[in-house]
């Protein structure tokens, strides 16, 4: 069986780089921590991905927008997928969990900044996805 997969929930640019909001609480830490997570995950054998969310248009999260991007400084490498949504589970994207699924994994482990709303989302998707 494949290790659990690391799902790295919206942290993307807007939230880090202060254009259109103060950047997120404690924003340099939250970058530590989850280059720390990610880099022992690559070495335990670990897949790693990235969620996006989209944004509404006008919104500084949306797609295309400067802010949509996921932050640079997380180190994301260039063979993990990002899988975008537009609400807060990230389940909602059926790439997703066919992603897991061609795994073969049974368990995620996830990890963002706002887990009162779309960790907490996709936390509850992953249950209802089995």
């Amino acid at each position: 069986m494949t290790q659990a997969p690391v799902l790295v929930i919206d942290l993307q640019t807007g939230m880090f780089d202060g254009v259109h909001e103060p950047p997120i609480h404690d924003a340099e830490t939250l970058v530590a921590r989850t280059r720390a997570v990610t880099a022992w995950a690559r070495a335990q054998g670990h897949p790693v991905a990235f969620v996006r969310h989209d944004g509404p248009g006008g919104d500084p999260l949306a797609r295309g927008q400067p802010g949509w991007p996921v932050w640079p400084a997380l180190g994301q490498a260039a063979d993990e997928p990002t899988f975008d949504k537009s609400v807060g589970d990230a389940f909602s994207n059926p790439a997703l969990g066919a992603w897991i699924a061609g795994l073969g994994a049974d368990e995620v482990v996830l990890l963002g900044a706002q887990t009162d709303h779309c960790v907490a989302a996709t936390c509850k998707g992953a249950l209802a996805a089995g």
